[in-house]
């Protein structure tokens, strides 16, 4: 059977119709959270610069896959008992300190470069896992 892709719809819809829905959901999920579990890594590594406590290297996760408008995605965020999720913002963008003074902390941007670093080997490991299980 020979069959001419055009675009990411009529790869969605052949892979469908050959494997059905549920399982393509499935298969795309493992992908998801493989390819997103490998940019978590990233993410870790680099933001060992400003590691103190080492609390929001540990509190890096992943959630489970979502979908949001149309889309399957799986989000990194941070959870954990020390709710680091608070001042990851922080972090990452800088902050006034308590007298005005801007503060432009060791990791600002750390997490930014880890996304844009990590976006090929995201889409290279969800593209591989595709290939593995489909």
């Amino acid at each position: 059977m020979s069959v001419t892709l055009k675009g990411y719809k009529e790869l969605q819809n052949a892979l469908e119709r050959k494997y059905g829905q549920t399982a393509m959901r499935r298969i795309t999920d493992v992908a998801l959270k493989k390819g997103g579990q490998k940019v978590v890594e990233i993410i870790k590594n680099n933001m060992r610069v400003f590691e103190d406590t080492g609390e929001s290297v540990r509190e890096t996760t992943i959630s489970k896959p979502m979908t949001i408008g149309g889309v399957r995605v799986v989000k990194i965020h941070w959870q954990g008992p020390k709710q680091r999720y608070r001042i990851i913002h922080l972090n990452e963008f800088g902050h006034f300190d308590r007298s005005g003074k801007w503060v432009n902390t060791k990791g600002k941007g750390v997490i930014e470069r880890a996304m844009r670093e990590g976006r090929e080997v995201y889409f290279r490991t969800v593209k591989d896992e595709l290939k593995r299980r489909g």
